[in-house]
């Protein structure tokens, strides 16, 4: 029977077995039936599938009588589930491995699956140390500890890297070279030898009623007294041929008796440290599911599991080490995935409504000054562009705070949409706030948008004199970071406090405990994935009054199953479009041996007028990392092939008063050429601009080399990106070679998420929402992102405050998981 028409018959035999009350599936039968009804198609013929459909149509209207006769319509027309469905929990009996999978050795028999009783909470002693496990003492936990594996919970919860397919057993006479296999017998043969390359060899040859093999191991003569002349054992491995005489070379073995942890099955492979051997730790990891996989409470209401088809989460953890094949281990991790990804979206669900129920404040009172804004640019918005400026109008001009996420490439014009929210603020009598994580991004900021905002009546604020600069009461905007001097940021602190100051723009300044707002209204948060949720939230947190709306800006393209996990408590707003006359961006990776070319090209395209960075990785050289210096280089060029160019250094050791004089000289084409580190990647908006010369390129990541391609390319003259790097490794060159055939943002994103997983892509800031993912893939498939956010939006939509007794469990969780999301 077909998946889906499995799971069709389960959920009606559970339905029929509750007097149908339509409470089998969360949001009702005909719900479920109206999505199911997609993936059956392949299932059913089409008259079968008219019929189920038909037949289940207007459900939740009938009388139980007549939703009963309904069933059995259907159940005649696609027969009934294979196994009887209980509405009260039950622990399944063991069972045989799948029929799928080859069958074990009859000396190795798979691991017995334990019974397991369905409850909701955890049983306490999953939180015992793991000295509580046999066999593991303090030297051991020691070990164990190096891997974060301190509980029970914690050595149940190391997944395994990857799997060692030894489930075929065969006669020994039938193993071939090249072939996985497990072979059975016993030890006929003991023989002891010095090696070569290798201080001394054992082979140990075991016999079975086909034929011999040979079994060789290398530095290990402790081995000889454990496999004595006479021992049954098993062994597992990919048999070799030496010398015309098939063996199995350094293979996984176990005595005949107890054997089914290393040899026979699917065998995990585990993450290890120095100093703690694969065989222990796996050992240690399959005894602990053995005795302790059952205590594990499973949070999921039995109606939701048994209509998605998923496995309990004890037998689910259960199965993560003990698997008989890979179907067995992939139900596993789909059922422990979907766990994580339904308690995210339950998490995001409840803190929209959370927010949505603080009152906020309606800034329709200012569209005719974000008229004037829109109006007064130089260039006519994208249809993006006004497309997102609507879709943020829309949330501002209601009185329930927003929270919204705009993402756009480099260069897409995020500043103007985050500018026309701005004035929609101030013109309503509020102020906003405009957050960067560097000093530079904040005074870019300060500059671009303070430039439109002069043009529609605002004057800059003084900090000096704590007054306009042209003295006149009128609108104003400031500024606000960690580098002015202390009288500067209490002028601004206070012009902030009085409501004085309508705009102002800084870093994690804006968040320091001096700082009150007088009527906050707006807080913009710009490359949000630098802060994290707490911060953000913090600038949100105005106290007293009503909650400001929330926009959060990014430039880095975020593939969209991770978007989705990373800001699920979001709106999206997303510029697809760049604006018209941006010039594509050539880019070229060059040979190690053509560095004197690229210098080349820097100085003719300098003697034209134009301006290029030239980029390194390090602010100075490093004993321990072989990679292009930025203070050395500089040094170098302006010494000698760019010594009658004006150069600039620009690194994030610099003092704040040195690195805006050196943006300012560069802004005003004074610096031709400037020497950096990724201080620039973002906010840097230099239309002159035309060449980015990375040097050292393969110690960069795929999206901060796409970032910082993105700093040219701004004016109307042809731009250029140069990759420079000496000897790459095979993952930067593949990098490498991705930046030079695409200038697609997402596409990039999507094959440097696949290339350094999510935690390396963001860095740490957003560990408390990454690193909860074990399990589900953020990266690849959304559908079970898809399905986890169908499942939650039912259930919040039935029981929003997650009181009702079958939520209990999931309402800890998502406490659980919230905790853990605030300290990101």
């Amino acid at each position: 029977m077909h998946p889906a028409v499995l799971q069709l018959t389960r959920i009606l035999a559970l339905e029929a077995a509750q007097g149908c009350r339509d409470h089998a599936v969360i949001g009702g039968l005909e719900a479920y039936v109206d999505h199911w009804r997609a993936v059956a198609a392949a299932a059913l013929p089409a008259a079968t599938l008219a019929t189920v459909v038909g037949s289940l149509e207007g459900y939740a209207r009938l009388s139980p009588a007549d939703r009963a006769e309904r069933i059995a319509r259907v159940q005649a027309e696609i027969g009934e589930a294979p196994e009887a469905v209980s509405t009260a929990p039950r622990s399944p009996a063991p069972h045989s491995p799948s029929p799928r999978s080859p069958a074990p050795p009859s000396t190795a028999a798979a691991a017995r699956r334990p019974s397991f009783t369905h409850h909701p909470l955890d049983d306490p002693r999953l939180d015992d140390p793991v000295t509580a496990l046999a066999g593991v003492g303090p030297k051991l936990a020691r070990d164990l500890a190096r891997l974060e594996l301190r509980t029970v919970r914690d050595v149940l919860f190391h997944a395994p890297l990857r799997h060692q397919d030894f489930s075929v057993r065969v006669p020994i006479a039938r193993v071939r070279p090249g072939d996985e296999v497990t072979v059975a017998g016993r030890v006929v043969e003991v023989r002891r030898a010095p090696g070569k390359a290798v201080r001394e060899i054992l082979t140990v040859v075991i016999a079975d009623d086909s034929g011999r093999i040979g079994l060789t191991f290398f530095n290990q003569p402790y081995l000889a007294k454990t496999m004595a002349v006479g021992r049954a054992i098993v062994a597992s491995g990919q048999a070799t041929a030496v010398g015309g005489r098939v063996g199995l070379a350094s293979p996984e073995w176990e005595p005949t008796a107890g054997a089914g942890t290393h040899t026979g099955r699917l065998v995990p492979v585990y993450p290890l440290v120095a100093g703690l051997g694969q065989r222990t730790l796996r050992r240690v990891i399959a005894d602990a599911a053995d005795a302790f996989a059952p205590c594990v409470g499973d949070a999921l209401p039995d109606d939701v599991r048994v209509a998605e088809g998923l496995m309990g989460r004890a037998e689910a953890v259960w199965t993560l080490h003990r698997a008989t094949d890979r179907a067995d281990y992939a139900r596993a991790r789909a059922r422990l995935a979907f766990d994580e990804l339904l308690t995210l979206q339950l998490w995001a669900r409840r803190r929209r409504l959370e927010r949505a129920q603080l009152p906020g404040v309606d800034l329709s009172g200012g569209r005719a000054l974000q008229q004037r804004f829109v109006t007064a640019l130089s260039f006519r918005l994208t249809g993006a562009q006004a497309r997102c400026v609507a879709e943020i109008t829309g949330d501002l001009c209601r009185p329930t705070p927003m929270s919204r996420l705009l993402q756009g490439d480099v260069g897409s014009g995020k500043t103007a949409v985050a500018g026309a929210a701005v004035a929609l603020c101030a013109g309503a009598g509020l102020q906003a706030a405009v957050m960067a994580p560097t000093e530079i991004l904040a005074d870019q900021h300060h500059r671009g948008l303070g430039r439109l905002l002069e043009a529609i009546g605002f004057a800059p604020f003084d900090p000096t004199t704590g007054a306009t600069s042209s003295g006149v009461a009128v609108k104003c905007y400031a500024r606000l970071v960690g580098g002015m001097k202390p009288a500067e940021k209490a002028a601004v602190a206070a012009g902030l406090a009085d409501g004085s100051i309508d705009v102002v723009f800084g870093t994690h300044a804006l968040i320091q405990t001096t700082v009150r707002f007088a009527r906050l209204g707006l807080s913009v948060i710009d490359e949000q994935h630098r802060f994290g949720v707490l911060q953000r939230s913090t600038l949100a947190a105005a106290p007293g009054g009503p909650a400001p709306h929330v926009l959060i800006m990014t430039a880095t393209p975020i593939p969209r199953t991770l978007a989705h996990v990373l800001n699920a408590d979001l709106e999206q707003s997303v510029i697809d479009t760049l604006p018209p006359g941006r010039q594509p961006i050539r880019t070229l990776w060059l040979k190690p041996d053509e560095r004197a070319k690229a210098y080349g090209f820097l100085r003719q395209r300098v003697e034209r007028g134009e301006q290029a960075f030239v980029v390194c990785p390090l602010v100075e050289e490093s004993e321990t990392i072989d990679s292009p210096a930025a203070t050395t280089l500089f040094e170098r060029l302006q010494g000698g092939v760019f010594h009658d160019v004006s150069l600039g250094l620009l690194h994030g050791r610099m003092r704040p008063a040195e690195k805006d004089a050196v943006m300012r000289a560069f802004h005003a084409g004074e610096i031709r050429i400037l020497v950096a580190t990724t201080v620039i990647e973002v906010g840097i908006d230099v239309p002159n601009a035309t060449v980015m010369l990375i040097d050292g390129a393969d110690r960069f990541g795929l999206a901060q080399l796409h970032q910082l391609r993105g700093r040219v390319g701004r004016g109307q003259a042809e731009s250029f990106c140069l990759l420079l790097a000496a000897d790459p490794s095979r993952g930067a060159a593949e990098r490498l070679q991705a930046v030079a055939a695409t200038s697609d943002g997402l596409a990039l994103a999507e094959r440097d998420l696949q290339l350094r997983g999510p935690g390396d892509y963001f860095g740490t800031q957003q560990a408390g929402i990454v690193d909860r993912f074990r399990f589900a893939r953020l990266v690849g498939d959304p559908a079970p992102l898809v399905e986890a956010a169908r499942v939650a939006g039912a259930i919040i939509a039935r029981d929003p405050a997650l009181g009702e007794t079958a939520h209990a469990a999931l309402s800890k969780a998502v406490a659980a998981f919230s905790a853990g999301a605030d300290r990101a």
